[in-house]
């Protein structure tokens, strides 16, 4: 099948071809969940971002608007500026810089993070970046000590 006919084929096959039933009564639930819900948005390179609505608890998306990410939900329209909070300070990141992808970075420490990460993951990555620095010191002093031993010697 080419590629211009899985385009024009509509939600609606593509849910009940993903469900593969041929039960009538499941068949009209997925029709009617596709006719009373929006479509998604596009996916970007990250795919797509979903939460819950705390108004009505429905399906936001995530989406980005001229000042950042922000939570849209698809059913009342309530939207919500996305935060990530630094595990480690208690403060809000700095939102990722227009152009950039998920990139999330704390005002007060190193720590970076992406939409959704938990706090341990966050601290992984954080563990992860001293424990480079570090190796990165020894090489840096290794090779300053083998440098003077040749001069030394030299």
């Amino acid at each position: 099948m080419t590629e211009f006919v899985e385009e024009v084929r509509s939600r609606v096959v593509r849910l009940l071809r993903m469900a593969n039933t041929t039960d009538d009564r499941l068949r009209k639930q997925i029709v009617a969940y596709a006719d009373a819900t929006p479509e998604p948005p596009i996916m970007g390179s990250l795919g797509i971002g979903t939460t819950g609505c705390p108004l009505c608890r429905r399906t936001m998306w995530q989406q980005r608007d001229s000042e950042g990410p922000v939570w849209v939900c698809a059913f009342c329209g309530h939207v919500e500026t996305v935060t990530v909070h630094c595990p480690h300070c208690e403060v809000a990141m700095r939102p990722p810089a227009r152009g950039w992808t998920d990139h999330w970075s704390c005002p007060e420490c190193p720590r970076v993070a992406t939409t959704g990460e938990s706090a341990q993951e966050i601290e992984s990555r954080e563990r992860g970046r001293q424990r480079a620095l570090g190796l990165l010191d020894h090489a840096l002093t290794l090779r300053e000590t083998e440098r003077s031993r040749l001069r030394a010697e030299g």
